[in-house]
């Protein structure tokens, strides 16, 4: 569904053979063939009639991690990508991410 990074974190939404979506973070060094650093089960996803923007939602005890995807409209159509961490004070954290393509060797598996 997703596949972002920024130079600190790796993340990734896929929807689980259960249908079940899920939330992974890798903390940099770490590659997505190892063991995630965190992970979310039981997303929400909200997509726009448009299918030009998605919002993944994933609550962790206080916190509330929302990934949103919106991708512009037109000849040259560009992805942003948006991280938001919103603790149990309504204090946020605002990241944003770049798209990061599939590796090759994974094409088959995910």
């Amino acid at each position: 569904m997703v596949l972002c990074h920024n130079p600190h974190y790796t993340i990734r939404v896929d929807e689980h053979w259960s249908g079940e979506i899920r939330y992974l973070c890798w903390q940099k060094p770490k590659g997505i063939l190892e063991k995630p650093n965190l992970v979310i089960r039981n997303g929400k996803c909200t997509e726009s009639p448009g299918m030009d923007k998605a919002e993944y939602v994933f609550r962790d005890g206080d916190l509330t991690y929302t990934l949103e995807r919106i991708v512009s409209k037109g000849k040259y159509a560009t992805t942003h990508i948006f991280l938001e961490v919103t603790d149990g004070d309504n204090q946020k954290s605002t990241w944003k991410m770049e798209e990061k393509p599939l590796p090759k060797y994974l094409e088959g598996l995910l």
